[in-house]
């Protein structure tokens, strides 16, 4: 499998047009569409769960990696930024500018993978006329994370998860000033990402090539009638189509908990979830919170129940009258549900590689590590319980260990000296693994920068690939080159238009307002270049050298 991020590079030049306008005084045809993708992640650790338990059950143990890619391209290929001597500026900032970003939370159960999209954002520094470059990117992003998770855990359902509410900038500070940046209001955006995610209802595979793929779309005081409006009507396999409403009822039955159950054990919690701070609410009107005062009896508290909402359906009405909901915004919350059709023989997973790294590292077959049990026994053989291997006692000299901190190292870097040659790595793979300190530094830098104009991005972009260049002790930038193969007009079906989501805020798109120019003319030359759409030559993915970052 490809558990690299070559994968991922190839599906976007695959995605990617093949030729760009430039509006930076270029002048003769139009140069191919490249930008540099940047992705940074972490490893997973425990975390809070995202469900509270039913009366009686204990916490489900979740885990959690964080995962943000970015997207950005050469001051020659923006839109909306001139400058005055371009080789100079060109020369000073070769990291471009960053255009496009998002990040995904991927939540990992026994039963249950959901990647939560947590934020999107674009400067509008990308030229975004049909085929969109943000949709593509987002579009790919996600549906590259859902094979990688079901290639890990093939019979666990993956579920994508979201909820759209506009804002005018979310993850690049100051670019909503950027005249060039369009804004999408709260219908339009909640249409928007569900035609960005309506290619995950194509998605095939060699894993499980029909799987059960279903989209749901909630608005809290819409009827399923009206919600009809906002769902794509692209033709799909019989398995696969959306519905107004939402899968919370399925997967509390995937993990094992009664429909019967409170709606606080049905409702997911995420990060700056609207529908989370209600459920606090709710949950202090009854002292639930944790460490709340008892403000009602202790058989009615440990029911779990709250007073005013009895179940999933109540819920969603009272959402409508809360202040996220209200006054004219409207809130759109989807999901796609990826289930698997063809269940594995018993066995059968012991033999393949993921069933082996899952019972190995895990421990969630039958509650045994696979490499400790013994063969099914045969009708003729009683079952016998397995015995204990008896252990040699140690000998010769004793080699004194590094002390490490519990959870992990103190480093801002790697988790562990496998992750060294990791970093050495990055460079070549555009990869780069961080610890949960490293990330969330990345991610500060990030949100106390400035994109108003293209110079102040440019030299923001650079501040931020040093950070995180000089947190990993990396001697040059790590991205990876991807150059757009897809001729006009032609891309990943259903990709195509802007990006945002987060908070209850946060989505922006760089389509409107920008006036579509008639296409120059090109020899038969570019015309057969421009149609080798199927065709990842070795000039698709490239690393470029970079000078020492001083």
């Amino acid at each position: 499998m490809k558990g690299t991020i070559t994968s991922l590079a190839e599906d976007l030049a695959a995605a990617l047009p093949a030729q760009t306008t430039s509006n930076l005084g270029i002048e003769g045809p139009s140069p191919a569409f490249e930008g540099k993708v940047r992705y940074i992640h972490t490893p997973l650790k425990p975390c809070d769960p995202l469900f509270s338990p039913p009366p009686g059950h204990e916490p489900e143990r979740t885990r959690l990696s964080s995962h943000f890619l970015v997207f950005s391209v050469s001051a020659s290929h923006t839109v909306g930024g001139a400058v005055g001597d371009l080789s100079q500026y060109l020369k000073h900032h070769e990291e471009g500018v960053l255009g496009i970003a998002i990040e995904v939370l991927v939540y990992t159960t026994k039963h249950l993978t959901t990647l939560f999209v947590s934020k999107a954002d674009t400067t509008g520094y990308i030229p975004n006329h049909p085929p969109s470059r943000t949709k593509a990117v987002c579009g790919v992003f996600i549906r590259w994370l859902v094979k990688q998770e079901r290639q890990r855990h093939p019979n666990r359902k993956v579920v994508v998860s979201l909820f759209a509410r506009a804002q005018s900038q979310y993850l690049f500070p100051g670019s909503a000033e950027h005249a060039n940046k369009h804004i999408l209001d709260d219908r339009q955006l909640i249409k928007w990402w569900a035609t960005a995610l309506d290619p995950l209802l194509n998605l095939y595979d060699d894993l499980d090539p029909v799987p059960n793929i279903q989209g749901y779309l909630t608005i809290p005081g819409y009827s399923p009638q009206e919600l009809k409006t906002y769902l794509p009507r692209t033709p799909h396999p019989p398995n696969r189509s959306w519905n107004p409403g939402n899968p919370l009822a399925d997967l509390a039955a995937t993990r094992g908990v009664p429909p019967t159950a409170p709606p606080r054990s049905l409702l997911p919690r995420f990060p700056d979830d609207p529908k989370a701070r209600f459920m606090q609410d709710l949950d202090d009107e009854v002292g639930l919170a944790e460490d709340a005062p008892v403000t009602v009896s202790p058989s009615k508290r440990k029911s779990g129940r709250w007073d005013s909402v009895r179940d999933l359906a109540r819920f969603w009405e009272a959402m409508d009258f809360r202040q996220e909901c209200a006054s004219g915004r409207v809130v759109g919350f989807l999901w796609v549900v990826v289930s698997p059709v063809a269940k594995l023989e018993s066995g059968d997973e012991l033999h393949g590689e993921a069933g082996l790294s899952q019972a190995s590292s895990q421990g969630v077959l039958g509650g045994e590590s696979f490499l400790a049990r013994d063969a099914t026994p045969t009708p003729s053989q009683p079952s016998r319980s397995p015995r204990k291997r008896r252990r040699k006692p140690l000998t010769g000299p004793i080699v004194s260990r590094q002390p490490r901190l519990k959870g992990g190292s103190s480093s801002l870097t790697a988790t562990s000296t496998e992750l060294n040659g990791m970093l050495n790595s990055a460079v070549r793979s555009g990869d780069l693994l961080l610890t949960h300190e490293g990330y969330d530094k990345a991610m500060h830098t990030l949100l106390h920068l400035d994109f108003a104009n293209l110079d102040v991005a440019a030299r923001s972009t650079s501040k931020w690939v040093a950070e995180v260049v000089g947190v990993c002790g990396l001697v040059e930038d790590w991205g990876l080159v991807v150059v757009g193969v897809a001729e006009a007009g032609v891309g990943v079906k259903g990709l195509g238009g802007m990006v945002g989501v987060g908070n209850g805020q946060g989505v922006v798109n760089d389509l409107g307002g920008m006036v579509r120019k008639k296409r120059k003319a090109v020899d038969e030359a570019q015309v057969a270049t421009s149609t080798a759409v199927n065709v990842l030559g070795e000039g698709v993915v490239r690393k470029k050298p970079k000078p020492l970052v001083t």
